[in-house]
């Protein structure tokens, strides 16, 4: 089914990378109404279900590790990542209270928490869909670990140092207007990761199309004007670093790597 509005896509489309030229990105169209009507949009449940099956397998012990449904025993650990975790939280006294926004069922909490466990302090809290965030709080919530519908539920009960978009701004319908809300708040730090920014001067929406090995589904996707995206944030953020994170997406005939940026507020 179509996304409604404010959704956004769970972590299992994310790392579709690099197909024939049917899928992946393809198109420039005006607005998010125009690329909806061109979409097919995706069976949301079946992928909370195979993400959900992984995650399940991680907790109970089957395996080590999760990503994108996809349980391996195998811990990728991203560098980039934790080292930005490390930073910020040796800043605040060994504490760190995170906003995961797109963070599925936790993915990237299992993955980073045992080299974030000697903290004092340590608060994920998890931004997703719907659904996603009802599975979380009945199955996957801890002491650590807490799952919200929107940013607004988190900064009513938490102070947070620190707000990650796990390659989910792009799957916005208005990134912008959520990016004013985070210029808005007091956090302190904000990453975007695994993003595929363009050397243009405006941002191209395009439909993202996976491969039926997956499932069948199209939905709209942004690439983001690298200087647009710079120039949005600049009065609030000064740029701390930026970093591949080692995947490659195809926009038509271009090549263009997945990367993440760190922000700090001025």
């Amino acid at each position: 089914m179509p996304l409604k509005k404010g959704e956004f896509i769970p972590a299992i489309v994310k790392r579709l990378v690099r197909y024939s030229f049917k899928y992946g990105w393809h198109g420039q169209y005006p607005n998010w109404q125009e690329a909806l009507k061109r979409s097919t949009g995706y069976n949301a449940d079946s992928v909370l279900q195979r993400v959900k099956a992984a995650a399940l397998k991680v907790k109970n012990g089957e395996a080590n590790y999760e990503r994108d449904g996809i349980a391996q025993q195998h811990v990728e650990i991203f560098y980039p990542i934790l080292s930005s975790l490390l930073w910020v939280a040796s800043q605040n006294n060994n504490n760190l209270s995170i906003v995961d926004y797109g963070g599925s069922l936790g993915t990237s909490y299992r993955q980073n928490y045992p080299f974030l466990k000697h903290l004092n302090s340590l608060q994920w809290n998890l931004i997703e869909q719907k659904m996603f965030v009802d599975e979380g709080r009945q199955n996957f919530e801890n002491e650590h670990l807490h799952f919200y519908y929107n940013l607004d539920e988190v900064l009513a009960v938490a102070k947070p140092q620190l707000l990650m978009f796990s390659s989910s701004l792009q799957y916005m319908e208005k990134p912008y207007e959520l990016l004013n809300k985070v210029k808005q708040s007091t956090i302190p730090y904000l990453i975007i990761d695994r993003t595929a920014f363009i050397n243009e001067p405006e941002d191209r929406l395009t439909i993202q199309t996976v491969p039926p090995a997956f499932y069948d589904a199209s939905y709209p996707c942004w690439f983001f004007s690298e200087q647009k995206m710079s120039d949005y944030l600049q009065d609030t953020f000064e740029e701390v670093f930026s970093f591949e994170s080692g995947q490659k997406v195809t926009l038509g005939l271009e090549e263009l790597d997945y990367t993440g940026k760190l922000w700090k507020r001025k």
